[in-house]
C-alpha cells in the first residue's frame, strides 16, 4: 500500500468511505528541536514476500529483495520540507536500511501492518508521518514511534500539515468563489425563432425579376433537324446528372403566328446543375424529330416541315428566341 493524501478539492460524494492512512516515516535530526534530516542518505528495504500454497494450508517465501525507497514530498509542507518514505508492507523479515557515510541505522518492521495502519488512522484522516530519529543501530519500529518524543513530533507535525491543507482548502474555494463572482452575468436566451412568412406571388416576381437574364441566344447553325445554338447569360439547364443541356422548347409558324410545336414543361430533374452562366457558349441540341416525337402521345409524332425557332428561359424566367430556320 502507499501513502496517498486525499484529493480535497473532489466533490465529497466521490468518496464513500476513506481507506485508512498506511504508515510512512519522515528522518528528523537526533536533537530535542525537531527538525528534518538534511545530510545525504539512503534507505534501502530489504524484505521476503510471502506465497501461500494453492490449496494447502502453509506459505514459502520468496528469496529476500532489496528495495531503493525514493523520498517524496508531503501533501502540505511549504515551510520545513520534509521528505516522506514508504516502505511495502506485510512483508516477511522486512527491515529498512538507513545509511548515512559510514552510518548505519536498521529498522525493522512487522509483516502485519495493521497496528501501525491503525495508529496513522487514529493521529489524523490523512497519510500522517511517524517522526524518526536518526540514530546509529538496531531498533524495531514499534519501539521506535512509541517514544514520547516521537510521538509528541508526530503529532505536531501532523497538526500542521492538516492545519495548513485545510487552510489551503478554503483559499481554493474562496478563489474559486470569487472567481464565479467576477464572471460576466450570463447572456440572456434567444429569442425564440419565427419562421419568415411565405412569400407571395408578387414576392416571387420581385425575386425572379433580380436574377441575371438570358441576354442573347442566336442560330450557330443548322443541319437538317440538328440545330447549334450560341448562349450567353444565365440559362436554365434540365437538371440531369452531368448534363449542360439547357431546357428548350419549340415553336412553329402558323396562319395564326408562333405556337409551341409541343407544350413546353417547365420542370427540372434534381440530379445536375440548374442553371449555366455562358458566354457565346455553342450548344448542340437534340434532333428535333427525335425530340419531338419523344414528347408527343402515339400518332402525333411527326415533324412538319415548315419554319421554326427555338426559345429559352433566362435566370429571370423570361424566354428568349432564335432566330426562325426552315425544316424540309
Amino acid at each position: 500500500m502507499r501513502c496517498c493524501p486525499f484529493l480535497l478539492l473532489a466533490p465529497l460524494g466521490l468518496f464513500a468511505q476513506p481507506a485508512p492512512p498506511s504508515f510512512c516515516f519522515v528522518l528528523a535530526e537526533d536533537r530535542a528541536v525537531v527538525r528534518p534530516f538534511g545530510t545525504e542518505v539512503r534507505v534501502i528495504q530489504h524484505y521476503q514476500e510471502r506465497v501461500p500454497y494453492v490449496g494447502v494450508n502453509g506459505t514459502w517465501l520468496k528469496p529476500e529483495e532489496a528495495l531503493p525507497l525514493q523520498a517524496g514530498p508531503l501533501f502540505r509542507d511549504s515551510a520545513s520540507h520534509w521528505t516522506v518514505y514508504h516502505p511495502v508492507e506485510g512483508m516477511a523479515g522486512s527491515y529498512v536500511l538507513i545509511i548515512q557515510r559510514k552510518d548505519t541505522m536498521r529498522i525493522d518492521l512487522p509483516e502485519d501492518p495493521k497496528p501501525l495502519n491503525e495508529r496513522a488512522w487514529a493521529r489524523a484522516d490523512r497519510a500522517t508521518p511517524e517522526v524518526i530519529r536518526f540514530r546509529k543501530g538496531h531498533f524495531a519500529v514499534e519501539e521506535l514511534i512509541a517514544d514520547q518524543w516521537a510521538v509528541e513530533a508526530a503529532d505536531t507535525l501532523a497538526k500542521s500539515l492538516v492545519a495548513e491543507d485545510e487552510e489551503a482548502y478554503r483559499n481554493e474555494l474562496s478563489a474559486l468563489d470569487q472567481y464565479y463572482r467576477d464572471q460576466p452575468p450570463p447572456a440572456p436566451p434567444s429569442p425564440p425563432y419565427t419562421p419568415p412568412p411565405p412569400m407571395t406571388e408578387q414576392d416571387w416576381e420581385a425575386y425572379w425579376a433580380q436574377q441575371p437574364p438570358l441576354k442573347e441566344s442566336h442560330l450557330d447553325r443548322v443541319s437538317a433537324d440538328t440545330v447549334w445554338v450560341r448562349l450567353t447569360g444565365r440559362v436554365m439547364l434540365n437538371g440531369g446528372c452531368a448534363s449542360g443541356m439547357p431546357l428548350f422548347g419549340v415553336e412553329i409558324l402558323t396562319d395564326t403566328g408562333w405556337v409551341e410545336r409541343i407544350p413546353f414543361d417547365l420542370t427540372q430533374m434534381d440530379c445536375g446543375m440548374p442553371w449555366a452562366d455562358w458566354n457565346e457558349q455553342v450548344v448542340m441540341l437534340h434532333p428535333l424529330r427525335w425530340w419531338i416525337a419523344a414528347h408527343q402521345p402515339e400518332g402525333s409524332r411527326v415533324m412538319r416541315p415548315g419554319s421554326y425557332r427555338l426559345f429559352f428561359v433566362g435566370g429571370d424566367l423570361k424566354r428568349r428566341w432564335t432566330e426562325q430556320f426552315a425544316v424540309e
